[in-house]
């Protein structure tokens, strides 16, 4: 099936080369219109019985030669002034004109009377003058006048077939609008196909579309400013000049269409050829700009030799490009398009370099005539013709794609329909599976909740036992230890002094009002009303005043400083500890304490003069508070002191707690 479309498609395209060659001929080898009337004759052009003369100075009648090839030769490379002179044949018109063209710099007289004079100063640089025409009234009664052109020569060829005309301007309008109406038609095609090529440019961003629109643009508009007839209504003289500008950027645009179209845009070879081409556009325009002469040349013999270098290059990685199947039908299109115009334009650059063989099949055979020399023409058409079809090709191949992914994308949809059925079980069965699994957490969370209540009052029993054995133990050592001392002068004095049962009373009395105290305030969760060091403060006054002691005490605690409740609450309840050890278990009758903020640390630090600690084991107060301090991340430490000879004595209790 594949073999018999490519067939097909072949003989397609042969039908079309042929038709194009046949029928659609080149619009500057139409037959003139005949004017032939019997009042009023055709135009005509005035090639023949010039006489020429050269040199700045109006010459003399002996300087004066018959205008033949040889002085055309000459002209090529000859920069100076020109002079050519004729007769005026007869005139036959109502309404004459003479029509100059081929010439940048000239001034015209007739009958030694100024007639006409076109930039003689040079100022206007950018004139084609090929292609510009300068119409010039005339009258009857002209006709046997002397007829002179004085030009400034540049050195370009002559090429001087309808360098002037007679006639009347509709006469030469109409014969401009027959023979170019053809390029009119191939100009409109391919600017119609650079719009087409833009929008879907811009609509789906790929680069292939804006290349071929770029490329139909220059075409078109290249073929536009090779008419003569837009120069009738428009002033467009200028452009004219730049027209060959566009054959640069057409050769960079169509090797970038190339390269877009069958993904070989980073291809070495392509971009090499990107780069050349990119800086032969910047030459021309230098050179357009700079000097006339130059721009003339890189844009003929410079782009002959970058093409033909070009057509080797791409023919070279069209050879080796590996044929991929989902873009065989654009490459063939391209294949085709390329070696049309590759064969076409050779053929017509052959019979441009030999135009004798041409000229002479005139005579035999006009028809076959036409078809020869309208190959370049006809190869643009038919390149163009290939690119769209490219185009048509990426477009149909894209809505395939578009057609199988919607087709897919169906099936998915079913796929995906079934999916959602499975899952809407798959979730039913997974929220029973769940119920079931909250009713044994729920029960499970129950018997956790009662075994966290059972432990959180295990806990609270433990502080409140750690709050009252602080608080009361404290005042009731002191009332031992004046118990003590009462038994003591009992014993020696043979009674009990009033004052010791009064201070005794009165520390009894304390306990209970500090056990009250505990419980009100584990009840309320109050805060003292003192601060942290009022509060140590007044509990090392109290010490001193019932227990015969001395604490020397260093506190240095920044102004406005403050720690956190359960912070407070350790460092005062490990002071009141370590006092109340020291006096009953260290017999201790001096205490050294200081506590100062360190960097981020709180230093606690109590030093006693009594028994050393030894290997003792702590007992319940300073276990308490040695997990509190712990549980605030601080660390605790308690060792024996040592004195100056370094034997131990006392003991030493040190806290430290983070305060970041």
């Amino acid at each position: 099936m594949d073999t018999r479309k490519k067939r097909l498609s072949t003989l397609l395209w042969i039908l079309i080369c042929s038709a194009v060659f046949m029928l659609f001929l080149p619009p500057m080898l139409v037959e003139r219109p005949s004017f032939a009337e019997k009042e009023r004759p055709e135009f005509t052009v005035y090639i023949l019985k010039w006489q020429v003369a050269y040199g700045q100075d109006e010459p003399e009648e002996t300087d004066w030669e018959t205008f033949d090839l040889a002085h055309k030769k000459r002209l090529i490379g000859y920069e100076g002034t020109v002079w050519l002179r004729k007769t005026v044949p007869d005139i036959g018109w109502r309404s004459p004109y003479l029509f100059f063209s081929g010439m940048k710099r000239f001034e015209v007289t007739l009958g030694g009377e100024p007639l006409y004079s076109f930039n003689m100063d040079g100022k206007r640089k950018y004139i084609n003058p090929r292609l510009t025409l300068h119409p010039v009234p005339i009258e009857p009664s002209d006709e046997g006048k002397e007829l002179r052109i004085k030009t400034e020569w540049a050195g370009q060829p002559f090429v001087g077939s309808d360098m002037v005309l007679a006639g009347e301007p509709d006469q030469l309008l109409y014969a401009m609008l027959q023979g170019e109406v053809g390029l009119f038609i191939y100009a409109i095609l391919y600017l119609t196909a650079s719009i087409v090529g833009l929008i879907l440019f811009v609509r789906r961003r790929q680069q292939m579309y804006g290349w071929f629109g770029i490329l139909a643009f220059c075409l078109g508009l290249n073929l536009l400013l090779s008419c003569r007839v837009p120069q009738w209504f428009l002033p467009i003289t200028e452009l004219y000049y730049w027209r060959d500008m566009l054959i640069p950027i057409g050769l960079y645009a169509f090797v970038g269409f190339f390269g877009a179209a069958l993904q070989v845009a980073r291809n070495r070879i392509i971009r090499v050829i990107k780069y050349v081409l990119a800086l032969y556009v910047v030459v021309v325009g230098a050179a357009g700009a700079w000097d006339p002469i130059l721009y003339a040349r890189v844009t003929t013999q410079v782009v002959l030799v970058l093409a033909g270098a070009g057509l080797v290059a791409i023919s070279y990685v069209l050879i080796k490009q590996r044929n991929t199947r989902e873009r065989e039908e654009e490459r063939r299109w391209i294949i085709r398009g390329f070696w049309t115009l590759a064969l076409c334009t050779l053929a017509a650059v052959v019979l441009w370099m030999l135009p004798l063989p041409l000229n002479e099949m005139l005579p035999i055979s006009r028809y076959i005539f036409r078809i020869i020399a309208g190959l370049q023409s006809n190869g643009l058409l038919l390149f163009m013709i290939c690119m769209i079809m490219v185009m048509v090709s990426s477009v149909r191949r894209v809505h395939l794609e578009s057609e199988r992914n919607a087709a897919e994308l169906l099936v998915k949809n079913k796929e995906l329909e079934q999916f959602h059925r499975d899952l809407e079980k798959l979730v039913e069965m997974r929220t029973a599976e769940l119920e079931q699994a909250n009713r044994v957490l729920s029960i499970t969370m129950r018997e956790k909740a009662e075994s966290l209540a059972e432990l959180s009052v295990l806990e609270e029993r433990n502080r409140i036992a750690y709050e009252i054995h602080d608080v009361v133990g404290h005042t009731l050592t002191a009332a031992i230890v004046q118990l003590e001392a009462t038994k003591t002068l009992a014993e020696r004095d043979g009674g009990i002094p009033e004052g010791k049962l009064d201070m005794l009373s009165g520390l009894v009395r304390k306990g209970l009002d500090d056990i009250r105290k505990s419980v009100r305030l584990l009840k309320t969760e109050e805060a003292p009303a003192l601060s942290l060091e009022e509060s140590l403060r007044e509990l090392i006054q109290y010490t001193e005043d019932t227990m015969d002691i001395r604490v020397e005490a260093d506190i240095r605690i920044p102004h406005g400083f403050a720690l956190g409740k359960l912070s407070e609450q350790v460092l005062y309840h490990a002071l009141q500890e370590g006092l109340t050890n020291g006096i009953r278990h260290g017999r201790c009758s001096r205490f050294r304490f200081t506590l100062q903020l360190e960097g981020e640390l709180l230093k606690f630090r109590l030093v006693s003069d009594g028994e050393p600690f030894g290997e003792a084991s702590p007992g319940f107060g300073l276990s308490a508070m040695k997990e509190r301090a712990e549980l605030l991340g601080g660390t605790v430490s308690i060792r024996s002191s040592s004195a100056d000879d370094g034997s131990p004595c006392g003991c030493e209790l040190s806290i430290e707690l983070p305060v970041g």
